[in-house]
């Protein structure tokens, strides 16, 4: 057998060895409760560049765009197989993956901007200080003083053709769980089913879900407890009192606010709020996706069941 089988064999060895680490070193973190944190979610992927760069490609002259590829298969290789052993869901590997390949390309960018001055003999030290603001960042979220504001709001305002009337009775109807989502939304599960009461202060919604981890397999339950807490002739306020889906181990639900300002018989301007806490970290990446997240959902609850036709 040549060299070349001996490198790849020690590589894949090495690759292994760096999936069984980094999934201990992940189930630790959620075993103490870091794992909303951006110790796992750029802390993890800091670490894995790095072994990355330790391991370097096996052929010495290849092109940057092949150096980079294969850069990127180890990179896939590492977390897939973190994912088979962690027994991750869809959901959590969807998210996980756009900020893991952008930690991983721009310690690549600085890996080879390294080696080329390197190679020329000139100084290194400026390539030093951005792996450090990214270690840096890996313990947002660890402490309250390393936190930035989690609790957020969203609005959204459309004018719809319907009375406020014609609107609170399309809120006590039976939704449509088969409607189709915008692209992002799709990633979340819908409900299984709703149990709805009525459109009084006091009662208590129950929505149920179902959602298999991995499409057909891992199933994972949960319900959400949403109260009416105010019904006023232009407004309509809810709370939720417990959350236990899947949705609840990335963003918590705190209640909503329907304002309804009747334009003229056939026209209501519709303002829907929802307010949340936002549960990962770090908050460059997840603060803009759970707002974009939270936007369409409004979007979405004004259209198909605010504002549906119920001819």
């Amino acid at each position: 057998m040549n060299n070349t089988y001996f490198k790849n064999k020690s590589r894949l060895v090495i690759l292994l060895l760096s999936i069984a680490v980094l999934s201990i070193g992940a189930r630790l973190l959620m075993q103490y409760h870091f794992d909303t944190t951006a110790l796992l979610y750029v802390g993890i992927p800091f670490l894995t560049s790095l072994i990355l760069i330790a391991i370097r490609d096996p052929a010495e002259n290849t092109s940057l765009k092949r150096r980079y590829l294969n850069r990127l298969i180890d990179a896939f290789i590492i977390m897939l197989g973190s994912s088979v052993l962690l027994f991750e869901g869809f959901i959590c590997v969807a998210m996980f993956m756009p900020i893991y390949l952008f930690v991983i390309l721009i310690m690549f960018i600085i890996d080879t901007i390294r080696q080329r001055k390197k190679d020329r003999n000139r100084s290194q030290l400026g390539m030093h200080i951005l792996p450090f603001l990214i270690l840096l960042s890996a313990f947002e979220g660890v402490s309250t003083n390393l936190s930035f504001n989690r609790n957020e709001s969203v609005t959204v305002s459309r004018v719809v053709q319907s009375n406020i009337t014609e609107i609170k009775q399309n809120l006590i109807q039976p939704m449509d769980l088969q409607k189709s989502r915008p692209w992002f939304l799709q990633l979340f599960v819908m409900p299984d089913y709703i149990k709805a009461g009525s459109l009084a202060a006091g009662d208590v919604h129950e929505i149920h879900f179902k959602y298999y981890r991995w499409f057909f397999t891992n199933l994972n339950t949960g319900r959400m407890l949403l109260e009416i807490s105010e019904v006023g002739a232009d407004r309509i306020k809810t709370t939720f009192l417990e959350d236990s889906s899947y949705i609840g181990h990335y963003v918590k639900l705190k209640g909503t606010e329907i304002q309804l300002d009747q334009l003229d018989d056939h026209n209501t301007r519709v303002t829907l709020t929802i307010h949340f806490q936002r549960k990962l970290d770090p908050y460059w990446y997840f603060a803009p996706m759970v707002r974009y997240a939270i936007g369409k959902t409004a979007e979405f609850l004004i259209t198909e069941v605010i504002a549906r036709d119920n001819k």
